[in-house]
């Protein structure tokens, strides 16, 4: 079972007040993790040359889809 399938599973049982309150977390989460994202990218703008930033890019989004498998 992935992390995923795991998380569905335990939301299944949660009464509708429940739910919201985890929606409310994760888009929580969501904002977070995609304001650090465009600090880290306004930190470091300049600094990376065009394909040094190209491949910065590419390692946040693998680590994105890494951390999303579980």
């Amino acid at each position: 079972m992935t992390v995923i399938e795991s998380i569905v599973r335990d939301l299944s049982g949660m009464p509708m007040r429940k739910l919201v309150e985890v929606a409310r977390y994760v888009h929580r989460l969501s904002e977070t993790v995609e304001r650090e994202r465009a600090d880290v990218l306004r930190e470091t703008h300049g600094y990376l040359s065009d394909e040094d930033a190209r491949i910065f890019e590419q390692a946040l989004e693998n680590s994105r889809r890494s951390e999303a498998r579980g």
